[in-house]
């Protein structure tokens, strides 16, 4: 087997390129590759394109978790495959706004129709997980705002429910950096009026 070029070798072999060949290659990606045209949009377009974008996902992630024609379990592998590749067209604030709607969804879905199982709470978990890592290691106070109410909706929504789902939402949500700094500011005004 041929192995792929590296980004080096490509970098290297579109130089090589007039700009017509060049211009005719994005185009016929962008013709027939769903994932570039967004790319391509997303870099022409803007911040709008991406917001609608990040609403368009936002309904197929629901639609995996809520059919029209009800299956059994949502679709997690599609709705998984659904962040990774948003995550090649939205900035980092819409990826993380999609990891915390697909555990809002899933949260929702237990809501609707009943304690499920450990692995489904596994993979809620997990996204959720990474999402207050992410919000953590790269995030600002005022994205964390920004996520604030909806946190705190999921934690309510989420208490509870079996699993240690529940507990898990909870606990990690206390991890945020800002909500411990609250904790602390809270706890400091309390010494101070005694």
């Amino acid at each position: 087997m041929i192995k792929p070029m590296t980004i080096t070798e490509l970098k290297k072999e579109l130089k090589k390129l007039e700009h017509s060949e060049l211009s005719e290659l994005i185009s016929s990606l962008y013709k027939t590759n769903d994932q570039v045209k967004e790319i391509v949009n997303v870099k022409f377009v803007g911040e709008k394109y991406q917001e609608e974008l990040l609403e368009s996902y936002k309904e197929k992630m629901y639609s995996e978790f809520f059919p029209k024609n009800m299956r059994t379990m949502p679709s997690f592998k599609s709705a998984k495959a659904m962040i990774s590749e948003f995550k090649s067209v939205g900035n980092f604030e819409m990826v993380l706004d999609l990891m915390l709607y697909y555990v809002e969804c899933g949260d929702e879905f237990t809501n609707e129709f009943g304690d499920i199982d450990g692995p489904f709470y596994d993979r809620l978990c997990n996204v959720y997980g990474q999402f207050v890592d992410q919000l953590n290691s790269k995030g600002t106070e005022d994205l964390y705002l920004k996520f604030r109410e909806r946190i705190v909706d999921l934690i309510s929504s989420s208490s509870g429910i079996g699993w240690g789902y529940g507990d898990f939402i909870y606990d990690k949500s206390f991890e945020l950096h800002w909500i411990q700094e609250k904790k602390r500011e809270e706890k400091r005004r309390q010494r101070g009026l005694r």
